[in-house]
């Protein structure tokens, strides 16, 4: 699952909730927000100056934003953290966290490479298309917008060739298939465009007279403006970007390549390892994860080696959903059983639903197996789990009980929604996401899976040991893509020879790898340190351990760095043996 950061800076504190009431944050970090909050409404005020409704995406932009974030960077550092609160304490390195990542596209330039396998510039104006429109204005600005996407187009390819010039592009190699993210929007007509969709319905509140006329403009903005971007970005990459695209797979082939992944280490699993020694962590956990894998082989009396049982896993029909429908009412069914026993585990849980849904059919070729797709909290909507509905034969039900857990509930539904709920936080901590931790928790949560009875069936078993398996993987696998010199084909053998995900999945995924430096290192050193504390107050408390209580600590801030979890649990274990001696005293 990935969830973008975003940078919605406010120093506005709100009542109430599931939190109590925070203290005003410290003057110099209020500053920092206070002048950041200035920046970004200063940015969006010039953006807006001419019915520009979506971000410039100019170097000039970038540059005048790495300038501001050096200047707030050099306020943080010079904060006396002893002095600080631990509410502050927090706010002060998460700020820092965030601050950090947008000097690094600054300086690495990461933003003339705006697109990744599942993602990019020209996918997120896709999602645009479930924009739901209430009322007139509502379509307007709807129109406004996409009026607005040939020059978002523009900049984006501008950035690209800058990109080009200067040798950060995504590798040639990983490119083949790509087209279809953009080729699917070029569309004969406007109603066949996924960005028609809004004006599919009419709403009750728009008179049939006014939207028969916004739908005739809608068809024409569509036509002139949409699809013609799309043919441009064709263009674009048929003639310029693939065949200058660079022949090196790893980020170490970028411009000061080895530095920049080095700190795409640091930024994903927020911790101060070096590429080499999360590479050495990854290969213990291999290890130790194929002992439990043979074991299941062992219990199911399978006649035949690691290998072969794998390849009995991946074409065997009875691990294969037989409908679409069928894959959809399975997630469903795994995922309402999980509520029920969350009460167990949790002593806070979230008021805001989820719902189970497909991935959207613009995605799908290319997409995860699944993913958690958040809902604002003010929201008339739901939390939604996607699950892959496409290449049937390649979505496997013997993983399906980690992934509902990884992705609903106990795992992203649960955690985000607990997150936005929560009070007393600034907005920039209501509203970010950091990878180590949220991945670390869903992953964790496949892990749940036991405490709360699940993988009874010894296939399920080795369905969440390959999940735990893969992400093992990923330790090794981007590591050695992006510092050692690894071909695709490594990647790939060493991923499909070590789990049972589909073949469909291993290659998808290890593209997602090469074209997300550092990403996939999140989630087993997130499950890793989750366990650690865990473990770290189970022997401190002995029998008074809640792990009711211990959930509901480690969810209580929001998602934070690992360093200041591991602060949090040293926490949490000093007021429950305060709490335990005021007791029996």
């Amino acid at each position: 699952m990935r969830v973008p950061v975003l940078f919605t800076f406010s120093l506005l504190l709100v009542t109430g909730g599931l939190r109590a009431q925070q203290q005003p944050v410290q003057k110099e970090i209020a500053a920092a927000l206070a002048a950041i909050k200035d920046f970004e409404k200063q940015s969006w005020k010039r953006d807006s100056s001419s019915n520009q409704v979506l971000r410039s995406r100019t170097e000039s932009s970038f540059a005048a934003k790495g300038r501001f974030y050096q200047k707030i960077n050099a306020q943080l550092k010079a904060i006396n953290q002893k002095s600080l609160s631990f509410d502050d304490q927090i706010n002060l390195e998460l700020l820092s966290h965030d601050v950090l990542d947008e000097l690094a596209e600054y300086q690495f330039k990461s933003y003339l490479n705006p697109i990744q396998t599942d993602a990019g510039f020209h996918a997120t104006l896709a999602s645009r298309g479930n924009t739901i429109i209430h009322s007139k204005k509502d379509a307007e600005q709807y129109l406004i917008l996409l009026k607005d996407i040939p020059r978002f187009v523009d900049e984006n390819l501008q950035l690209m060739r800058l990109g080009i010039a200067a040798g950060i592009t995504q590798p040639r190699e990983v490119l083949n298939g790509y087209e279809t993210s953009y080729t699917q929007h070029i569309v004969e007509t406007a109603e066949q465009s996924v960005f028609w969709k809004p004006f599919a319905t009419k709403p009750a509140s728009i008179s049939e007279a006014d939207w028969a006329a916004l739908q005739t403009t809608a068809k024409a903005v569509i036509n002139k403006d949409v699809t013609s971007s799309y043919r441009k970005i064709k263009t674009f990459f048929d003639q310029e970007y693939l065949p200058k695209a660079r022949p090196t797979l790893g980020a170490s082939g970028f411009p000061d390549g080895r530095a920049y992944y080095e700190d795409r280490v640091r930024h994903f699993t927020t911790t101060n390892l070096t590429s080499e020694q999360v590479y050495q962590l990854g290969l213990k956990e291999v290890a130790r994860i194929r002992g439990e894998m043979d074991n299941v082989i062992r219990d199911v009396k399978f006649k035949g080696n690691f290998k072969e049982f794998i390849a009995f896993l991946r074409t065997d029909p009875q691990f294969q959903p037989k409908t679409a429908d069928a894959l959809l009412k399975d997630a469903a069914y795994i995922a309402k059983t999980v509520e029920g026993k969350l009460p167990s585990l949790f002593g806070k849980l979230p008021r805001q639903p989820f719902t189970v849904v497909p991935v959207p059919e613009y995605l799908a070729p290319n997409y995860t197996a699944g993913r958690y797709s958040r809902a604002p909290i003010s929201s008339t909507r739901a939390g939604e789990y996607w699950v892959n509905t496409s290449n049937l034969p390649n979505r496997t039900l013997y993983t399906l009980e980690s992934l509902t857990l990884h992705e609903a509930v106990p795992g992203h539904h649960l955690q985000i929604s607990l997150t936005q709920e929560l009070t007393g936080l600034p907005e920039f901590r209501r509203n970010s996401y950091i990878n180590a931790f949220g991945e670390g928790w869903g992953l964790y949560s496949e892990y749940l899976g036991h405490e709360m009875g699940f993988y009874k069936d010894p296939y399920s078993l080795f369905g969440r040991l390959t999940y735990e398996m893969w992400r093992a993987c990923r330790l090794v696998i981007d590591v050695g893509i992006h510092s050692k010199g690894w071909t695709r084909e490594q990647a790939v053998a060493y991923l499909a020879d070590n789990t049972a995900l589909s073949l469909h999945e291993v290659n998808t995924e290890v593209n997602r790898y090469i074209l997300w430096p550092g990403q996939a290192l999140a989630y087993k050193m997130g499950e890793l340190k989750i366990k650690e504390m865990r473990q770290k107050a189970e022997v401190a408390l002995k029998d008074d351990f809640d792990i009711r209580a211990f959930h509901d600590m480690v969810l209580s801030n929001g998602t934070v760095t690992l360093s200041i979890l591991e602060k949090m649990t040293d926490r949490f274990i000093q007021e429950q043996q305060g709490k335990i001696k005021k007791k029996k005293s």
